[in-house]
């Protein structure tokens, strides 16, 4: 069982956060529902609320069978997927033939996401650095931080032990083996410093449907940075779709 965030009504819409993240940072997006859009915001298993199940070993496949097993209690399984950074993989691997529609936000690409060995000893030390943590998620949304902010560093700090590094190692070994087929929305913010726009692109053109979309002056994390903006793009995006 997996703890979330509900707002609005309509076609299902759920909402997949990244790494050091939560429900939470969808809250600017669930207090203005875009028209139309039953959105769920659920913890993955290790994050905010949602507790690790024994035995859980942080993998991609692992996240979106956890997600998988999400929609089917919502009764979501037909639901347009939106996510975010690793969050986007899990929505890629969870993708399914009933799935509406896929909006990949700054999104790790199908090939993986390496991390430098080097950096992980730093991962590993935000586990008691909480200074140093929020210096580092205040870089994935570098034009604007929502008033709750500190709440989304004390629930980072507070995800899983196994997760500090675990979730790079496996972006690292992680490879998207199938194509989900159809319509595929790629959100580029140009002022990421994680993932480059060659990684959007070679996204954007790994699905039969997909495209790109660049915005500029936005970092990684649009869904804190302006979410009245993403609220629009994913109204469009239902209309498109047939929502």
């Amino acid at each position: 069982m997996l703890s979330y965030l509900e707002g609005g009504k309509g076609l299902p819409v759920v909402l997949v956060h990244g790494n050091f993240a939560c429900k939470e940072w969808w809250r600017g997006l669930l207090e203005e529902p875009s028209p139309g859009a039953r959105l769920l915001a659920p913890d993955l298993p290790g994050f905010g609320e949602s507790p690790l199940p024994p035995g859980f070993v942080p993998s991609i496949p692992a996240y979106a069978e956890a997600l998988r097993a999400f929609l089917k209690e919502h009764q979501a399984e037909e639901a347009i997927l939106v996510g975010h950074s690793l969050g986007g993989a899990v929505a890629m691997e969870a993708a399914t033939a009933q799935t509406r529609g896929l909006v990949l936000l700054n999104s790790a690409p199908p090939s993986g996401l390496q991390t430098p060995e080097a950096y992980y000893p730093i991962l590993e030390s935000f586990r008691h650095n909480r200074e140093a943590l929020a210096q580092a998620l205040a870089g994935m949304a570098p034009t604007h931080r929502p008033p709750w902010f500190g709440e989304l560093v004390e629930k980072a700090q507070g995800m899983h032990p196994g997760h500090f590094s675990g979730n790079a190692r496996a972006l690292a070994a992680w490879r998207l083996t199938r194509a989900y087929p159809g319509p595929v929305l790629v959100i580029y913010g140009a002022l990421d410093p994680l993932v480059t726009r060659a990684m959007a692109e070679e996204t954007a053109a790994f699905f039969p449907k997909g495209r790109l979309l660049v915005l500029e002056g936005v970092g990684h994390s649009l869904n804190l940075e302006d979410p009245k903006r993403l609220s629009g793009i994913l109204e469009a995006f239902l209309k498109e779709v047939g929502g």
